[in-house]
């Protein structure tokens, strides 16, 4: 199966009927057997197109029109991703993909070749009449209103590496798994296998892969799992004490429950809520690869969750909240399409009922974590200011937001809260 006609499907999937990037992908890499590297390209021009689709978009606004089939335009997408994004020669470029359109007839081959070939001799777009803003959202291909939000609270040059990094790539991140070994073990057995990697700067079991560890025993066995850096860290800024009482009130699918256990040393016990019975189905399964032994998990909504616990004196609460992913977006390269400021709103009421309706479960001096995949201060910095107006019992005691490009990360905020006594 030609690896070039099935991204284009996919694109057109994506593009035309809302399908998930990754779900899609997936779907195409399982349906069909492709050699590794038709693997490989396959899921390097469909990333690629979709992540840069704005600024692709522009560049052919002069060279199509708009009645132009779905299937010649997403060629015609994909050929200047490849044209201006990789290595790939042009002429094989051009060669490929009217091979690709003479299927829809000669007429189709003879106008993507002509398209490609007045494209390529038109040389580089001039950007310089274009606004800041439109700039940063046509260069880095992020809706325009999204770079408008940004700048309401982020500088010119920190929102450009904002988005600039939302487009890179990043080496792998993983988290020992410190119930079945050590961050040394894994180091000696990724040296001896010749799979390069380094320490992560920012938390203390945090390691970054270079090479690939796809089917490598080390994940297959539980020794470590694959967890970003910067969510690493929520676990680490809480600290649990031995023997705890935790509850985890959006926990699926359990990776911050695992490096809680982790930490505790399968000692206490820790209660993994999520609303999803699918998601307890896979913390289940996770935990129990992983070597965990003081988690119960528990089907529940976080904004009714006295309906399930009365009790009020858990030392820790961990409520790392639906949010809207802003911190996330280099991974979850179709989320900057998806997301709309209606949706933002939406979220923020609900950030706001979890917190209300969960403040009760911590005891008296203990300790609420309140966490976000989003670098948006409307559901972080402000969401926790308007919380503690209405909660002068609680007082924060540590907080930390991580933007994209500091740590190769994802964007991340953490706040720990105490309940004075």
């Amino acid at each position: 199966m030609n690896a070039r006609k099935l991204a284009i499907e996919a694109i057109n999937k994506i593009i035309e009927d809302k399908a998930y990037a990754n779900l899609t992908v997936n779907y195409y890499l399982n349906k069909y057997h492709l050699s590794y590297n038709d693997r490989r390209l396959f899921t390097k021009l469909v990333y690629g197109t979709i992540e840069n689709l704005i600024k692709i978009e522009y560049l052919l606004l002069s060279f199509i029109k708009k009645t132009t089939k779905s299937n010649l335009k997403y060629l015609l997408y994909m050929s200047v991703y490849q044209l201006d994004y990789t290595d790939i020669p042009a002429f094989a470029v051009v060669d490929e993909a009217v091979k690709i359109a003479k299927s829809e007839g000669r007429t189709a081959g003879a106008f993507v070749n002509a398209v490609l070939r007045n494209y390529i001799r038109s040389g580089k777009k001039d950007f310089t009449q274009l606004k800041p803003n439109e700039f940063l959202s046509i260069e880095y291909s992020h809706p325009l209103w999204l770079v408008d939000y940004l700048l309401q609270d982020y500088d010119y040059v920190t929102t450009e590496k904002i988005l600039k990094e939302n487009n890179s790539s990043r080496p792998l991140a993983v988290r020992v798994n410190t119930i079945k070994t050590s961050v040394e073990e894994v180091e000696a057995i990724l040296e001896g296998d010749a799979i390069g990697y380094y320490r992560s700067p920012l938390v203390q079991s945090g390691l970054f892969i270079t090479d690939d560890l796809h089917n490598h025993y080390l994940l297959e066995d539980g020794l470590v799992v694959f967890q970003d850096n910067s969510v690493q860290l929520v676990a680490e800024m809480m600290n649990p004490q031995a023997g705890a009482k935790i509850i985890d009130l959006c926990a699926g699918p359990g990776g911050k429950t695992a490096h809680l256990a982790a930490l505790l040393r399968n000692t206490g016990m820790i209660y993994a809520c999520d609303i999803y019975p699918h998601k307890i189905d896979l913390m289940n399964k996770q935990f129990l690869r992983l070597g965990i032994e003081n988690v119960k998990t528990v089907l529940a909504d976080a904004t009714k969750i006295e309906q399930v616990f009365t009790e009020k004196d858990f030392d820790y609460v961990l409520a790392d909240v639906p949010c809207s992913g802003l911190g996330v977006l280099s991974h979850k390269i179709d989320l900057k399409y998806r997301i709309s400021l209606a949706a933002i709103e939406e979220l923020i009421n609900l950030q706001k009922e979890i917190l209300n309706h969960t403040w009760y479960l911590v005891k008296s001096g203990g300790i609420y974590t309140y966490s976000t995949c989003t670098i948006n201060p409307r559901e972080n910095q402000k969401q926790i200011i308007s919380f503690l107006a209405r909660h002068p019992d609680a007082a924060v005691i540590n907080e930390r937001l991580i933007l994209p490009f500091e740590y190769q990360t994802d964007g991340f905020y953490i706040c720990i809260m105490e309940k004075r006594k």
